[in-house]
């Protein structure tokens, strides 16, 4: 460990934020109760100060909308704001209690970061970048912070909760919990330092020091401080370096810059809890749960709907990559030069349950194993390979029987065998699925895919489903 630098600051610095940007260099920004937003490089030198009231309880800087630009998010009260690189506002967000802690970065691969939020009530909300909450779960004790960090090194973040009573709690972007440790009996400030595959935290309370823990909750070292912390930061200057920057605040009034070097190879403890906490994962999201009553998401470790209360039932193992890689297939088909962004939005309503992935990577692959044809350039995806030709591959009289094979499915139900479908209609059940990916994603129908089901909502009216239902499959068909 090596202290870089010791900055003394006019007004108590309480909140800290390390942001890496491909396009600049590291910057720390820190918000004081001098109403100022002071930043810094990473060997503490003051590059800029900005006029910014102390009312932000919490601050951090992400490319929200995937276009290239940072912007700041801050917790204001019982609002969350997010303003652009100009200081225009994009978001304000009304929540029922304080907002205490915030981060933002990509949790899945489109470019666009992510807001997760804490609030005093214990409860953690991760926001996708339209605004929609892709979680909202409550945590046992009073939070201090929540990070979102890749945890199992797979380019998925996970949710990172540390609560006052030194608990930590590692959930997925889905909220399912992973794991959970303990740091100490009391906790005050809190980060996540990385070196490559090597995960380790480090917190601090009432005294002048910060202690470092390992992935199993073991101390490892102590930093003395010349006061007690009061916020605290860290960052990395790249995806595997050895080394990791810690930056706090402390309540002499000093911000202190170290630099933490380690191996990047974890210990064979670690390796085992790291590996575990990935087998629990891929579990997890093996017996995912909607509630086959009332289609609400749950979670995998309840037994009742929150909503309706009825009995959970999980879903037979599912591989969520081959329904990610149909329904991207589907949905290029139809959107053949698309932001990453806006392809994550539309593939999160097709999508059977709440899901973990990286969109990026999940492109790549299918470009380099040749199951679509296509680029990526910057934040869009371009399809290259020509439209299949279907002229004839659905007969008029097949197409004739769709409606009244739907009427006689639905009669007293919500819920489409699609087996059975294609039995009745003679329309392959791959068409079928496509058919409902496309309509899923264009958002023209509202549902949900349950095993070799598909239920509908029960806002959506059935009369106009068959419609719509028939009309794409006979442009499918053309």
């Amino acid at each position: 460990m090596r202290e870089v630098a010791k900055v003394p600051i006019s007004s108590d610095a309480y909140s800290i934020y390390i942001h890496q940007s491909g396009q600049s260099s590291t910057r720390v920004f820190a918000l004081d109760y001098g109403d100022k937003m002071r930043i810094y490089d990473i060997s503490g030198s003051l590059k800029s100060v900005r006029n910014w009231s102390s009312k932000v309880r919490c601050i951090a800087v992400g490319d929200i909308d995937g276009e290239g630009k940072d912007a700041v998010v801050g917790g204001v009260g019982k609002r969350v704001l997010v303003v652009d690189h100009k200081g225009k506002p994009m978001w304000k967000i009304e929540l029922e209690s304080t907002v205490i802690a915030c981060d933002a970065k990509d949790v899945d691969g489109d470019d666009a970061a992510e807001v997760a939020v804490a609030l005093q009530n214990k409860r953690v909300i991760l926001w996708n970048d339209d605004k929609d909450a892709l979680f909202s779960r409550r945590i046992d004790g009073n939070i201090a912070d929540v990070w979102l960090e890749d945890i199992t090194e797979d380019q998925d973040l996970e949710v990172v909760v540390a609560d006052r009573q030194g608990n930590v709690t590692i959930l997925t972007s889905s909220g399912y919990e992973l794991k959970r440790l303990r740091l100490g009996t009391s906790l005050s400030v809190f980060g996540v330092l990385t070196f490559g595959k090597r995960k380790l935290f480090v917190s601090g309370s009432r005294e002048k020091e910060l202690t470092i823990w390992d992935i199993d909750g073991n101390h490892l070292s102590t930093i003395e401080l010349t006061g007690r912390p009061k916020a605290l930061a860290t960052g990395v200057a790249d995806d595997v370096s050895d080394t990791s920057y810690l930056v706090v605040s402390t309540d002499d009034r000093r911000l202190s810059f170290w630099e933490i070097v380690s191996s990047t190879r974890a210990a064979p403890n670690e390796r085992k809890t790291l590996q575990k906490i990935e087998s629990t994962k891929t579990t997890l999201y093996r017996r995912a749960i909607k509630c086959g009553n009332c289609g609400a998401p749950a979670l995998p470790e309840a037994k009742r709907c929150d909503s309706c209360g009825a009995v959970l039932e999980p879903l037979a193992e599912y591989k969520i990559d081959e329904f990610i890689k149909e329904s991207i297939l589907s949905i290029t088909e139809k959107h053949r030069r698309i932001k990453l962004n806006d392809l994550d939005r539309i593939l999160r309503r097709t999508l059977p349950r709440p899901a973990s992935y990286n969109l990026r990577r999940s492109l790549q692959s299918m470009i380099e194993s040749k199951d679509i044809e296509g680029y990526l350039e910057r934040n869009v995806f371009i399809r290259t390979s020509k439209k299949p030709k279907r002229v004839g591959l659905i007969s008029k009289e097949k197409i004739s029987e769709i409606p009244r094979v739907l009427k006689d499915m639905l009669k007293g139900t919500d819920r489409i065998e699609i087996d059975r479908m294609s039995v009745g209609t003679g329309v392959p059940k791959s068409i079928l699925r496509q058919t409902l990916l496309i309509l899923l994603a264009d958002g023209q129908v509202e549902g949900y895919f349950h095993d070799s089901y598909f239920v509908l909502n029960k806002k959506q009216n059935v009369t106009d489903f068959i419609r719509r239902m028939s009309d794409e499959i006979v442009e499918l068909s053309q």
